[in-house]
């Protein structure tokens, strides 16, 4: 009793003092005594100012519980024989003096902690509970002492309750029960995280385990970040009060995501890296509903009824979104997108999409009626625009959720046709509206497809329906700005089908390409037959163009050959299909020799195509195949096919559809094979086999009627033909190979006249070289007259050296002769000179002729033309008078030599033997003749003018004056 009335005498300062030293000492009973007696001097804040300051942190909450009951409730009570417990000695030596000074001297803290300044409206218990939690935490660490010290009083303070909720809680269950073995931050920092930074801690953990237990993340987000948020407005509350004193610093916070928008930004961010931890935690969590209180909320809803409905359709939200971040194209990304996409259809009560590897027919349609993509960009694609709630891709409901869907099967078809493309590339392709990008896409595919491994025919036909699936989508519907509304939309189905058509060609599908392009069923065919054959065409001439050799049985050359073989048939009257046929056989003839272009680069059949003039090649195969011009036949095919194939234009659509008539394939062919006959001469006499040569010109570039009438020497007197066309290329190279021929001379070793026994084959040669230069005179045209005959000219000239050369020789040897007979003196007898014409051929037919001689053929000719009732009176007279003239040895003149040698034959027995009908017949130099007069009688070139006076021909003006006169 004396104790309590000591108490009652203390001053106030000696009353503070005193309660400082029972916190200080943890005497609770003594304490709680002290403040029932002088309530008056220690009032609620100071009695709580003095237990935060003073009372040990340690010390277990349960035993000072009572006093702060009683404290709350204001109800002090002293307790049971509170005299046991109070006791004035250590404040009983000071004075009232030093009691004041010492009671100033004290540094308590404040009740409500610094974090909790702006919570002006709540109770000095809770904030001394909420700091003294702090406390507890930060002096010793033994969170679970908070659990005790808060949980009594929950239901003195709601706000206490969802601090105790969103604070305490998910750091104890972190700490403590759900990684221990992980440091923990205090009480003070994560009562201080927000926003992003608060969810990245709280699913840290999660995400590090979450390749090994995926499980954790949901219920991390249902026992740890859920009741977090339920904090969420509190929290939000307090940063706008303690922030919204500068007005720029409030406007800025009003933009700030709150925490559930960012726990929705977490869940999208982190599918980027970790998909599978997201769609467990969407699949395993059942949204903002799914909280786990540890039954402290006691029936309280946290959320209310209009965010609920906000929140559920945001997380909806976000699953879609997620969808649309998927980088990744293996096929686990694929079951873990298709998880998704049910999860949301779930969600938002849905039909589920089928599975992934459902058949063609089970496929997605694209059904909607309104065309959200038309107007989309593939910036509602970024990733800080998915949650936005007006885009339109990303907004949960029935028509984003089948855009979805179909360019998650757009994925796994690409998938299945061994191309794989992330949903986010799909996506955003079928929003960028690229015609190269998705063509360019068609045909990677399909190259893949077919360098891959061999397919079958059912196999091809299952590609072919999933290519058209993704260019329709299952319907066709679509928007206005497109063909089609899936991702090769872009595209015509043309286009489609004829890379598809490609792809079959260089697949060797050629029964199926037949089945689908060109015998379809009723009222389905996807291209028309000229597009067919176009791609048909140019896929073997891709490989025709690629091929390294010549040879149709290897390589590229054979793959063209097969595709021409298989398709030929079908387009029986395409000109293009006959074009390549021969373009093929010339081809394959030409691998068989040896062809080194430029820079030694060898044969390929590239080469044809490119070459404007695709028969040079012939020449340089000539000149560099030792021999090969005796295989003329062989040449004259090839030739005559790449005459008909037209190389360089057989791919052009107006100059390869013009059909090929056989009157011009007649004449191509006869104008290739004059020039290759004409470079196979040429090749002959460059390796100096004259006798090739010569037999080519006789016999392959003989004229088609030989014969010196109107009508063969007519083409002479016409104007100029058009240099391009077959026919004058032909003629002039007819024409050019035998002056060539005729002109050319054999090499010093062949070449020598000192003996008697070489000048019969030099004699042989020059009646060749003659005979030449006659076919070269029917074929040149008038212009070129003249220097024909100057070269014929000139080999006259030789055959008279020739042959005075040899009458010597034989003048020399029969005078030898006969003085070395015994007796053989003062003989006057004839010399008879022996034959020298080869057997079987004629002497009077054979002789040369004079120029002179070439001349009065060449008018007997003329007047034959200008005056047909006296050609046959002309040609006995023009007879008699050979006949005559040979006899009496000849006129004197250029033509003497010839004369005497006529007259020397003709009394051979070869010549006695001539019947009538012989001698009519028209020798070889009467061409020549035909030919000079054709030109006169025309008026034109150069005889008219300047050899008239040769032949004593007069001009066709003056002749007709002459006739008129008569």
């Amino acid at each position: 009793m004396a104790s309590l009335q000591s108490v009652q005498a203390l001053s106030g300062p000696h009353c503070v003092l005193l309660a400082v030293q029972y916190a200080t000492e943890a005497n609770v009973p003594g304490l709680r005594a002290l403040t029932a007696l002088r309530d008056a001097d220690l009032p609620l804040e100071l009695t709580l100012s003095i237990l935060l300051t003073y009372l040990p942190e340690e010390l277990a909450p349960s035993s000072y519980t009572e006093l702060l009951d009683d404290l709350a409730t204001d109800s002090r009570n002293p307790g049971d024989d509170p005299a046991a417990h109070v006791h004035t000695s250590p404040v009983d030596q000071l004075s009232n003096a030093r009691a004041k000074k010492r009671r100033s001297a004290l540094e308590l803290l404040p009740v409500i902690h610094p974090l909790y300044a702006a919570e002006a409206d709540l109770d000095l218990l809770s904030h001394f509970l909420i700091h003294r939690a702090h406390r507890i935490d930060a002096q010793t660490g033994l969170l679970d002492s908070i659990f005790p010290l808060v949980s009594p009083f929950l239901q003195h303070s709601e706000y206490l309750r969802a601090w105790f909720i969103s604070t305490v809680l998910p750091l104890l269950r972190l700490s403590y029960e759900y990684y221990p073995q992980n440091p923990a931050p205090s009480l003070d920092e994560f009562a201080q995280l927000k926003g992003k930074r608060a969810i990245d801690y709280q699913l840290s953990n999660a995400t590090s385990a979450g390749e090994k237990d995926g499980q954790d993340i949901a219920r991390d987000l249902q026992s740890v970040v859920a009741p977090w948020l339920c904090g969420a407005n509190d929290r939000k509350r307090r940063r706008i009060a303690s922030e919204g004193r500068r007005a720029s610093i409030a406007q800025e916070q009003t933009h700030e995501p709150d925490d559930w928008d960012c726990l929705f930004q977490w869940l999208l961010h982190t599918s980027r890296d970790h998909l599978e931890l997201v769609n467990t935690a969407m699949n395993e969590w059942d949204g903002p509903e799914d909280m786990d209180l540890g039954g402290y909320e006691e029936g309280r809803d946290y959320v209310g009824d209009e965010q609920q409905r906000r929140l559920e359709i945001k997380f909806a939200q976000t699953a879609l979104a997620c969808l649309y971040l998927i980088e990744k194209n293996d096929s686990d990304s694929l079951q873990t997108a298709h998880s998704l996409l049910r999860r949301l259809c779930d969600l938002l009560n849905l039909d589920p999409p089928p599975d992934l590897n459902v058949g063609l027919d089970s496929l997605p349609t694209y059904d909607l009626k309104n065309p959200i993509l038309q107007d989309s960009t593939t910036s509602l694609l970024r990733e800080e625009r998915l949650l936005e709630a007006e885009n339109v891709i990303s907004n949960p409901g029935r028509d984003s959720v089948r855009i979805a869907e179909l360019v998650t099967f757009s994925a796994a078809v690409l998938l299945s046709l061994q191309h794989p493309v992330s949903i986010r590339e799909v996506a955003e392709m079928s929003l960028r509206d690229d015609y190269s990008e998705e063509c360019s896409l068609l045909q990677k595919i399909l190259h893949n497809l077919v360098n891959g491994s061999k397919k079958d025919k059912s196999q091809w036909e299952t590609i072919r329906s999933k290519l058209m699936w993704l260019w329709n989508w299952g319907t066709n519907k679509h928007d206005n700005d497109r063909h089609a509304q899936g991702i090769f939309g872009m595209l015509e189905r043309k286009t489609v089908e004829t890379e598809i058509l490609k792809a079959l060609l260089e697949s060797s599908q050629f029964p199926l390409v037949v089945q689908l392009y060109l015998k379809p069923d009723f009222g389905q065919q996807p291209l028309l037959a000229s597009d067919v054959e176009q791609v048909v065409l140019t896929s073997a001439m891709n490989h025709y163009d690629n091929a390294s050799n010549g040879n149709r049985t290897r390589g590229g050359m054979k793959r063209a050959a097969d595709i021409i073989t298989a398709f030929a048939p079908h387009f029986p009257k395409s000109p293009r299909f006959q074009r390549m046929q021969a373009l093929l056989a010339a081809t394959h003839a030409m691998s068989f020799y040896s062809l080194i272009l430029q820079h030694g680069v060898p044969f390929q059949p590239v080469n044809i195509r490119v070459s404007s003039n695709p028969l040079s090649l012939i020449q340089k195969l000539l000149s560099q195949n030792r021999g090969s011009y005796t295989k003329l036949d062989d040449l004259i095919s090839i030739g005559q096919n790449l005459a008909i194939a037209m190389p360089s234009t057989i791919m052009d659509e107006e100059a390869g559809a013009a059909p090929l008539e056989i009157s011009i394939i007649d004449r191509k062919k006869a104008a290739a094979e004059r020039r290759v006959i004409g470079l196979a001469i040429d090749a002959a006499l460059e390796e100096d086999d004259f006798e090739t040569a010569y037999s080519y010109v006789v016999n392959r570039l003989t004229p088609p009627t030989p014969s010196p009438t109107p009508s063969s020497s007519h083409i002479f007197s016409l104007h100029p033909l058009d240099p391009d066309s077959d026919d004058t290329d032909a003629e002039d190279i007819a024409w050019r190979a035998a002056v060539r021929a005729g002109r050319h001379t054999a090499s010093p070793s062949h070449s020598t006249w000192s003996s008697t026994k070489h000048s019969q084959p030099a004699l042989r040669r020059l009646e060749q070289r003659m005979e030449l230069l006659s076919q070269a005179l029917l074929l040149a045209p008038p212009a070129h007259l003249e220097d024909v005959l100057k070269v014929w000219q000139r080999c006259e000239a030789e055959m008279t050296d020739l042959l005075a050369r040899e009458t010597a020789a034989e003048q020399r040897f029969n005078d030898a002769a006969d003085r070395k007979l015994p007796g053989a003196f003062d003989l006057h007898a004839v010399a008879v000179q022996p034959q020298r014409r080869e057997a079987g051929r004629g002497a009077q037919e054979e002789a040369p002729m004079g120029l002179f001689d070439v001349a009065r053929g060449a008018a007997a000719a003329f007047s034959k033309s200008a005056f047909p009732l006296r050609g046959t009176a002309a040609a006995h007279t023009s007879s008699s008078s050979s006949s005559a003239r040979h006899g009496t040895g000849g006129d004197a003149g250029p033509g003497s030599s010839l004369s005497g040698r006529a007259s020397f034959e003709g009394g051979s027995d070869a010549a006695s033997t001539y019947s009538h009908d012989e001698r009519e017949r028209v020798r070889k130099r009467d061409f020549v003749a035909s030919a000079a007069s054709g030109a006169l009688a025309s008026g034109s070139g150069a005889l008219a003018t300047g050899l008239g006076w040769m032949l004593g021909a007069k001009p066709v003006t003056e002749r007709d004056r002459e006739r008129e006169r008569e």
